[in-house]
C-alpha cells in the first residue's frame, strides 16, 4: 500500500495527541471511522470496539480484550461489558472483501468458551443488532496502528437471537446484493465532496489517489443471558464464512501417519496413540488426497462400491477430516461457510496460515 508521508505523520501526530476515537452514530450521512489495522493483536480482520481507548495498546483496554475474538481459539474471550449495568461495548468489523454481500455468514461463539462451567457462570449475548455500512478507505490515510474509513449506514438492520448453547452459531444474513452495491455506489459519490474533520485536515497533505470500497458491520448487544456467578458479557469468537474454526483440544498430539485400511477405513497414528480409527465406510472406497500431515487436516475422496461394480460413471465425493479433533467436519464446514467440500487441496501460505482451496475460493482452517 502506498502511504503519503505527510498524511501518515499527520495522522500519527493527531492520534498521539488524542487517543479517543469518535464512533459512528446512527445517521444517514457520511461519517468517519478508524479501524485497527491487521497485526498480531488482530490477525483476522480490521476492527475496532468502543472499549478501546489507546489504539497503540488495544490489548490493555480490557483484561479480556476484543482482539480475543479473532484468534481462532474458543478458550479466550472478549468481555463486552456488564449485564448488570446493561452498557455493553459495540464492535465494528470490516467484512473480508472476498465474501459476496449476498453470501455473508456471521459465525459467533457466544459466551466464555473455556469450559461449559464458565460459560454458564458468565453472562452471554441473547440478542444482537447488526448494522451494515458502506465503507471507503482513501488511499494513504493510515497510521502504523489504524486506517480511516468514510462510512454511510445502510438503512436496513438485522436482529439475531442466539440460543443459550455452548458452541458456534451461524447466521446467514440474506442480504440483497444489488441493493447493497447500488447503495455503496451512490455513497461513494457523497464521499468525493465530504468535508469531515479528520479527512478534510489531511487532504491538505495531498489528495487521495483513490477509494477502496468495502462493507463494515456493527454489532450491538441488546439483551443477555444472565450468568450464575458473574455479570461479565462474554463472546469467545466472531468470524465470517471465509474462515472455519474448530475447538483446539486441551491435549493435542502430533500426527505421525495417516492411511487407508481395507479401502474403507481411515487410520491415524498419533504420537501418543497408534491406529486410531477416524472414519469408516464399508460401502465405499476411500482415497487419501492430502500428504502434509503437519497441517492437521486431511482431505479424502470416496466412491460408492456399487457404482464402481456396476461400471457406471463414478461420482467422487469428498470429506474433510479434522485430525486434532479426530472427526469428519463436512456438516460443520457447510454450516459455517455455506460451501460443500469438493475437489481441492489443503495448503499453507508463507505466513503459516492453513487454507482449504477448492480452486474457486480459499477458506482459512483454524
Amino acid at each position: 500500500m502506498f502511504i503519503n508521508s505527510k498524511i501518515f505523520f499527520g495522522f500519527a501526530f493527531l492520534l498521539l495527541l488524542n487517543l479517543q476515537f469518535s464512533f459512528a452514530q446512527e445517521s444517514g450521512k457520511i461519517q468517519e471511522l478508524f479501524l485497527l489495522d491487521k497485526n498480531d493483536f488482530n490477525p483476522y480482520a480490521e476492527f475496532i470496539s468502543t472499549d478501546i481507548k489507546d489504539v497503540y495498546n488495544p490489548e490493555q483496554s480490557n483484561s479480556y480484550p476484543s482482539g480475543n475474538l479473532f484468534d481462532g481459539y474458543f478458550k479466550t474471550c472478549w468481555v463486552a461489558g456488564s449485564a448488570n449495568t446493561n452498557t455493553p461495548s459495540a464492535l465494528y468489523i470490516k467484512v473480508p472483501t472476498a465474501i459476496p454481500p449476498d453470501k455473508m455468514i456471521l459465525n459467533i461463539f457466544s459466551g466464555y468458551g473455556k469450559s461449559p462451567a464458565l460459560f454458564h457462570k458468565n453472562a452471554r449475548p441473547k440478542k444482537i443488532k447488526i448494522s451494515l455500512f458502506a465503507a471507503f478507505y482513501p488511499e494513504g490515510f493510515s497510521t502504523e496502528a489504524a486506517n480511516l474509513y468514510l462510512i454511510k449506514k445502510y438503512p436496513v438492520e438485522q436482529y439475531i437471537e442466539l440460543a443459550d448453547s455452548f458452541g458456534v452459531q451461524s447466521f446467514p444474513l440474506h442480504l440483497d446484493k444489488k441493493a447493497l452495491l447500488d447503495f455503496r455506489k451512490e455513497s461513494l459519490k457523497e464521499c468525493r465532496s465530504f468535508k469531515g474533520k479528520n479527512y478534510k485536515r489531511f487532504l491538505k497533505g495531498g489528495d487521495p489517489h483513490s477509494f477502496t470500497s468495502a462493507f463494515i458491520t456493527k454489532l450491538e448487544i441488546l439483551d443477555t443471558y444472565k450468568g450464575t456467578k458473574f455479570d461479565d458479557i462474554c463472546i469467545s469468537e466472531i468470524y465470517f464464512n471465509n474462515r472455519f474454526v474448530t475447538p483446539y483440544p486441551d491435549k493435542f498430539n502430533e500426527v505421525t501417519n495417516a492411511y487407508i485400511k481395507n479401502d474403507s477405513i481411515l487410520i491415524v497414528d498419533y504420537k501418543d496413540k497408534k491406529g486410531v480409527v477416524l472414519y469408516t465406510d464399508a460401502s465405499s472406497s476411500l482415497f487419501l488426497l492430502s500428504d502434509d500431515l503437519t497441517l492437521n487436516w486431511v482431505l479424502l475422496s470416496y466412491v460408492s462400491n456399487d457404482a464402481v461394480g456396476a461400471g457406471s460413471r463414478v461420482e467422487e465425493q469428498y470429506l474433510l477430516a479434522d485430525l486434532k479433533n479426530r472427526q469428519i467436519v463436512n456438516k460443520e464446514f457447510k454450516k459455517q461457510t455455506g460451501k460443500d467440500i469438493v475437489s481441492g487441496s489443503i495448503e499453507k501460505d508463507k505466513n503459516g496460515t492453513i487454507f482449504y482451496d477448492d480452486f474457486d475460493t480459499r477458506t482459512e482452517l483454524k
